[in-house]
């Protein structure tokens, strides 16, 4: 699957306006942490960043991923699904691409929410 970087100035490009293009033009976006601290700072907060993401993902008709690093060698990734998205749709998307999210960060065990 081929991938894609996409690198930003937060100082000249805003990160919500980089993240609405990205999430238009890749069919799996996913986040890196740093890049979801760079829209906490935009925006003022996490819940703020929280409400954008969840209105680009349903904008674009899919999730958007956010990778937390938890260790040198480990990470841990959240999917934000559109609105109206239920658990079990939300988790059979995650499903039909772990193979690509594989490929983009490493091996992965799906989780749900409670389970974190």
């Amino acid at each position: 699957m081929p991938t894609m970087t996409w690198t930003i100035d937060a100082a000249r490009i805003a990160p919500s306006a980089s993240l609405r293009v990205a999430a238009r033009s890749a069919p799996l976006l996913i986040l890196t942490g740093r890049a979801l601290g760079e829209l906490v700072a935009e925006l003022g907060g996490y819940e703020a960043a929280g409400r954008y993401l969840i209105t680009v993902a349903t904008n674009v008709g899919r999730p958007i991923g956010v990778n937390f690093p938890t260790g040198p060698d480990s990470s841990c990734s959240i999917f934000v699904p559109p609105k109206g998205w239920g658990e079990e749709r939300l988790a059979g998307w995650v499903a039909g691409r772990h193979r690509e999210i594989e490929t983009t960060l490493g091996p992965a065990t799906p989780l749900r929410w409670e389970d974190v």
